[in-house]
């Protein structure tokens, strides 16, 4: 992701358009971040227009080939949650009150997933390091990069967990009693290979040198290559 100064003198191919990816990069994130943070701050009547900007990203990242399953999930987990919570606290006249409460949850969310399935680490990492030090860019664009895989490594977990007989089903935790095996079952090895990842990121970056330099470089992506 980071590089020593000099290792990469190639030139950006595409220096005659309007933005360069970097650019891009940048007005990507702050439209994710106004979007995320209009989630919470609009009032509910404001929260149609901002459902249609949102359906537009989420248009252009299908577009772009990139799953929204998993977030679909989470939403429905949130709802599956939440309205029991009002149901109990407040009563049946606060559960519209719940869905508004899981909607705006939901989206904060949908612009950062947008960001991390348009924009590479990299170019993340690189606009990050505009105003935060470089340790700190490279930390929070190694984990926006390491989502997608850790998602994949939690479903397989899962998998052959289920296959070896563990209670961990969807039908099987509607019991609470089987709730402590999901955590013994899944998130501990994800946790353990999460951290075994993180140590060989932070071994990769110390073997090129990152942190000798104040102002690292970043390698080109794909798209600038070509």
């Amino acid at each position: 992701m980071w590089a020593k100064r000099g290792a990469h003198r190639g030139v950006n191919k595409h220096s005659g358009s309007l933005l360069s990816a970097t650019q891009y990069c940048a007005l990507a994130l702050l439209l994710s971040l106004v979007l995320s943070s209009s989630a919470f701050f609009l009032p509910a009547s404001a929260l149609g227009a901002l459902i249609i900007i949102d359906l537009l990203l989420v248009i252009h990242g299908l577009y772009l080939k990139n799953k929204i399953t998993a977030l679909l999930k989470v939403a429905a987990a949130q709802l599956a949650l939440t309205l029991p919570l009002y149901y109990l606290l407040h009563g049946e006249a606060q559960l519209f009150d719940g869905v508004i409460v899981v909607l705006r949850v939901f989206l904060a969310m949908l612009p950062g997933w947008w960001l991390s399935s348009t924009q590479s680490p990299e170019r993340l990492g690189e606009v990050l390091s505009w105003g935060l030090p470089a340790k700190w860019a490279f930390v929070i664009a190694a984990s926006i990069g390491l989502l997608p895989y850790m998602m994949q490594e939690t479903k397989e977990i899962y998998a052959i967990q289920c296959l070896r007989g563990a209670n961990i089903t969807p039908k099987a935790l509607r019991n609470p009693k089987n709730w402590p095996e999901l955590v013994y079952c899944v998130l501990l090895p994800v946790l353990i290979q999460l951290l075994k990842l993180s140590k060989q990121m932070a071994k990769a970056a110390k073997l090129r040198h990152f942190g000798k330099v104040n102002k690292p470089t970043h390698w080109p992506t794909p798209r600038e290559d070509k």
